[in-house]
């Protein structure tokens, strides 16, 4: 790194120089216009021109008769990873099941449709502008259905209830929020204007992706508790059932307690919700304790769902842990930066 001091000419007007290596390096020479970016942020961006994130405007993709999945994975790709037009091209006109699944996908995504179809080519389109965007709301309500799934799919797999198709359909709105804080991310990572839109710091939008990501792991646990109920011939049996159910409640307070540090920066609340998830994790060891020593249950079927329900409870305490970790990280950070 090198400095330079911050000249004032005439006119109220400031200069600073350019080491000559920097320039050449750059292809900047004397005379050219440069292009001044300031940002939300307080920094000083200056290029040679005026592209900023303009990479991601477009890209266009083959996928020669690769079939339906390689239709939405293309598509989920490049939306994910910030591009604001997709073009999907084959060198065979798309057959009537490629089509529906690029139109299914496009259902899938928050803000995006599809604008352009020729026999070979589908083109699908961002229309949603970041500047309308909020990626702290979209957090509270992935929030708000993660904690809500873990306690339906907890619910209904200890009474044996059949919720798999309701925990499953709720569990898609979380995704769509997930994937859009994703794509925000990735442009964020090459344009300036994206993180001014959206009216957030890079590491701000990191941490809320960290977040979103681990809710979305949480809704992920909570659809295969509830895909469980299937195996149980009957209800949990009381005092193991008693037991389960305290040891997610303790899960849930945990990460409840871990996103609420995320945005109001507290790492008392970040303490607790550690200590939370470690109180979880000691009850949901001392459940599996009671499980593997024979007594508890006597049928084998609702045992081997009991040690599949148990290990997504201990997955879901996890996510629990690391985003209390990644909001002390983050109060700590914010903090030292305000001094």
């Amino acid at each position: 790194m090198e400095t330079r001091k911050l000249q004032e000419v005439g006119g109220g007007t400031f200069t600073v120089s350019i080491p000559k290596g920097w320039a050449r390096d750059h292809g900047l020479e004397g005379g050219m216009d440069l292009r001044l970016y300031t940002h939300h942020d307080g920094s000083l961006l200056v290029r040679s021109s005026d592209a900023d994130g303009g990479c991601l405007d477009e890209v266009a993709i083959d996928v020669d008769a690769d079939g339906p999945d390689a239709v939405r994975w293309a598509i989920r790709t490049a939306h994910a990873a910030g591009f604001e037009t997709i073009t999907i091209r084959s060198a065979e006109p798309f057959t009537d099941a490629e089509r529906k699944a690029a139109q299914s996908t496009v259902r899938g995504l928050v803000g995006t449709d599809i604008t352009a179809e020729s026999d070979a080519a589908i083109t699908v389109s961002h229309m949603l502008d970041a500047s309308s965007v909020s990626v702290r709301q979209s957090v509270v309500q992935l929030q708000y259905v993660a904690i809500g799934l873990q306690r339906d799919a907890i619910d209904a797999f200890l009474d044996a209830a059949d919720a798999h198709a309701r925990v499953r359909d709720r569990a898609d709105e979380a995704r769509r929020s997930a994937e859009m804080i994703t794509r925000h991310l990735s442009r964020s990572l090459v344009s300036h204007a994206e993180l001014d839109a959206l009216d957030v710091s890079r590491p701000e939008l990191f941490v809320y992706y960290v977040t979103a990501e681990c809710l979305e792991t949480v809704v992920g646990r909570a659809v295969r508790i509830a895909a469980l109920t299937e195996r149980l011939p009957g209800p949990v049996p009381g005092p193991l059932a008693s037991d389960l159910r305290s040891a997610a409640e303790g899960a849930e307070l945990a990460l409840d307690d871990a996103v609420t540090a995320i945005f109001d920066g507290d790492t008392t609340t970040a303490r607790r919700s550690k200590e939370r998830c470690a109180d979880a994790v000691e009850r949901i060891d001392e459940v599996e304790r009671a499980l593997f020593d024979g007594t508890a249950v006597e049928s084998v079927p609702t045992a081997v769902a009991l040690a599949g329900a148990i290990e997504q409870l201990r997955r879901m305490a996890a996510c629990g842990r690391r985003v209390a970790d990644a909001a002390a990280r983050s109060t700590v950070r914010a903090r030292n930066l305000d001094l």
